[in-house]
């Protein structure tokens, strides 16, 4: 349970840094209001309230479960980006909220969130996302600091 605990918090940690435009004051308001004490039913809830953010934290969360036995080995799994640029019949549909072109990218925003993220402990680094100013921005300061 702690592992699905662990994916849903990360798939929304990097949804939000996948966000173009900082969080609506309405929803800004909303994250603010939790901390690291936070709940996944609360974390469920947040995602409902930006529709942007919900298709982010749906395409990661389908790309965690789907590598989470590659993760779980210790492997460093990358997509093979060339076959999914000719594969035109992927189901999956654009998101057009992430600056971030494909997911091609995520495994190295995942090893960000785990080598930066972890050891502090992810409720720690939610907790900062969600009272900061600007939840989309703090979770870039830290997490993509050292890719770009």
């Amino acid at each position: 349970m702690k592992d699905t605990q662990n994916d849903i918090f990360t798939a929304f940690i990097v949804a939000v840094l996948q966000q173009t435009e900082p969080l609506p004051a309405a929803v800004q308001l909303e994250f603010n209001k939790l901390d690291e004490n936070c709940t996944v039913n609360d974390i469920l809830t947040l995602n409902k309230l930006h529709s942007p953010l919900l298709a982010a934290y749906e395409n990661n969360r389908v790309w965690l479960k789907n590598h989470s036995n590659e993760r779980s080995k210790g492997s460093d799994v990358l997509p093979d980006s060339e076959f999914e640029k000719e594969n035109t019949t992927n189901p999956e549909s654009d998101n057009a909220a992430s600056d971030i072109s494909d997911l091609t990218d995520l495994p190295k925003i995942i090893n960000q969130i785990d080598t930066k993220v972890q050891p502090r402990g992810l409720r720690k680094f939610l907790g900062k996302i969600l009272q900061a100013r600007d939840s989309v921005q703090a979770s870039r300061d830290t997490i993509l600091g050292n890719i770009l």
